[in-house]
């Protein structure tokens, strides 16, 4: 079986763990909505957003560390070690902060939201940072030993106590905020333990190792930046919306941020369906220098992923105006004029991950701060421009250009330490088209009050499967490659 074959055949199983796990915020929207204002559904915004800056400021880089080394680890007892100092690392990085702050809900319900009427929605996000942390690294362990199956069903599991908690707790009883936290909160408790049981802790060997505890530490604390500035450059723009708007513009935002996750689910799916087998293929080619095999399999990558995901970002944005107000109700339809933006800062911010792999792969992950230092700086400074004047909407296009930015630099500098021969003017003229007829569609129907007919919204969506193969993205010899190898 090719690589080509084994990366798509682990994708699209990875791909149902991760769609199942994106379906759930999918599934629960069209309940939310009804049962939140645009306004609430801004503060479970903000609170999320705080998981993610936690998550960067505590993790330690780990998550990167741990994948390098665990496959650096010849044996399956040292295996087991990188785990296991991976987890008591993270235990003390994550447990000691956030009893601390427990003690400090208040204020902080009181700084965000100028109301101490969400401290206990502060204190479930706390307890869910935390248990999310300890879920991570089950999941990673699932990806290591080529488990999507087993990975996929923990994200069933997922998939049912999430919506069954979160209805009950937000539409049946009524908790609003404080049932959406605590739903939340729950279900990342029971998948914790049930993945942990169920596969992940036959994987530990329960040995501290500092020595492999000062390589994951000191390969990782880069990334601990580096995290941080992609907080900033992801997810700050919220408090920018809080600031110079309100919670309702950040709820359109949220919206806008919800029906952009098919890209996101398509880039979860293809990291860890391409990360194992990138790696792996390195390693088989340690005594080749020039990596041919490695190159030829991230250019594939590479062009396979643009094809898809424009071509999904176009459908998206083109039908957003029906889409959305389907699922959700009226007041949230301001929403769609920040998904053309967001679903294409998705697909560049993949594209550096895809093209930038040549610096994680000879180990040099100190670039990727002062390449994340400047995109991040690009999106506080744009966001100071655009916010206060097109308010969420200023916030999804700082989004998308800083995170072009972020790929630009990125794919320049790995080209630099691990060069590829390739086309880069084709791919990005494939882009900007994308992001023009994405942007046109609902801009036409919310600003300047078109009406478009489906049969022309069907034309661009027909015209955008033709665009891969215009610019040579996508040819023959692909398609045969992702085809089952006939035995002789």
């Amino acid at each position: 079986m090719s690589t080509l074959k084994l990366l798509s055949k682990d994708t699209a199983v990875y791909g149902i763990g991760t769609v199942l796990k994106k379906i759930i915020g999918l599934f629960l929207l069209p309940f939310y909505t009804r049962a939140l204002s645009p306004s609430e559904f801004g503060i479970l915004s903000t609170l999320s957003t705080i998981i993610l800056l936690a998550t960067a400021l505590l993790s330690l880089g780990l998550s990167g560390a741990t994948s390098r080394y665990y496959f650096i680890a010849e044996s399956i007892k040292e295996k087991g070690k990188v785990l296991y100092t991976s987890l008591v690392i993270r235990l003390f990085s994550y447990l000691v902060p956030l009893s601390i702050l427990v003690f400090f809900t208040e204020n902080i319900s009181q700084l965000l939201f100028n109301t101490k009427d969400y401290k206990y929605a502060v204190v479930f996000t706390l307890f869910t940072i935390f248990l999310t942390a300890m879920f991570n690294i089950q999941m990673q362990i699932f990806r290591f030993n080529r488990q999507p199956w087993k990975f996929s069903l923990v994200n069933i599991v997922r998939a049912v106590t999430t919506p069954a908690s979160g209805i009950l707790l937000v539409v049946i009883l009524e908790y609003g905020v404080f049932g959406a936290t605590l739903a939340s909160m729950i279900s990342s408790m029971f998948v914790l333990i049930f993945a942990f049981f169920y596969y992940t802790r036959k994987k530990y060997y329960t040995v501290f190792s500092f020595y492999w505890a000062k390589k994951m530490l000191k390969f990782g604390w880069p990334l601990i930046f580096s995290g941080i500035l992609l907080w900033i450059n992801n997810s700050s723009d919220r408090f920018f919306i809080l600031h110079y708007a309100d919670l309702e513009q950040l709820g359109f935002y949220s919206i806008g941020n919800t029906f952009s996750q098919p890209i996101f689910i398509i880039n979860m799916a293809l990291t860890m369906g391409a990360a194992v087998l990138v790696f792996s293929l390195f390693s088989e080619e340690k005594k080749d220098k020039n990596k041919p095999k490695t190159k030829e399999f991230l250019t594939k990558i590479w062009y396979s992923y643009l094809s898809i995901g424009v071509t999904v970002a176009i459908i998206i944005s083109v039908f957003s105006y029906e889409i959305v107000k389907f699922v959700t109700t009226p007041e949230y339809i301001m929403g769609i004029l920040a998904i053309p933006f967001l679903v294409f800062g998705h697909l560049f911010y993949q594209s550096s991950q895809i093209t930038g792999n040549g610096m994680t792969l000879l180990e040099k992950s100190k670039p990727y701060f002062w390449i994340m230092l400047v995109s991040a700086g690009v999106n506080v400074i744009l966001n100071f421009f655009f916010v206060p004047r097109f308010g969420f909407v200023g916030a999804a296009i700082t989004t998308v250009f800083s995170n072009f930015i972020y790929f630009i630099i990125a794919y320049f500098w790995s080209q630099k330490v691990f060069y590829i021969k390739r086309s880069f003017v084709k791919p990005m003229m494939f882009l900007l088209i994308g992001l023009c007829i994405s942007i046109f569609f609902p801009f036409a129907q919310l600003r300047f009050n078109m009406e478009i007919s489906f049969l022309y919204k069907l034309i661009a969506v027909l015209f955008s499967f033709i665009l891969p193969f215009l610019f040579g993205l996508v040819n023959v010899n692909i398609l045969t490659n992702l085809k089952p190898i006939k035995k002789k």
